[in-house]
């Protein structure tokens, strides 16, 4: 099942402090493109733990010129994260490009 992706939020701090303090999986997009899928598995980590990560410098550096972010929840966000993973892989051959750096 495809992620909603007709919903993007700014990715500034001001959108970020909005998303859910809850699990789950993230994407990450510059302008039109979807550079990374991430996940909050939980535990500490939410889906605004993690963007606030990667609005830092913290996580992927491929991921610092994002534009964009979505989400959706999960309540199994490894396997929610691998099926958008493998669908990207089908529909365009490879993995988004900030994905590709750490697989």
């Amino acid at each position: 099942m495809p992620f909603n992706s007709k919903i993007r939020y700014p990715f500034v701090s001001w959108a970020v402090s909005g998303a859910p303090k809850d699990p789950g999986v993230y994407a990450l997009w510059r302008e039109g493109e979807l550079i990374y899928y991430g996940i909050a598995h939980g535990d500490g980590a939410t889906i605004q733990s993690r963007l606030l990560d990667h609005l830092a410098g913290r996580a992927n550096l491929c991921t610092a010129d994002a534009t964009h972010y979505s989400w959706e929840l999960s309540r199994d966000p490894v396997r929610r994260e691998r099926e958008l993973l493998l669908e990207h892989e089908a529909q365009a051959s490879c993995l988004p490009r900030c994905n590709e750096l750490v697989a």
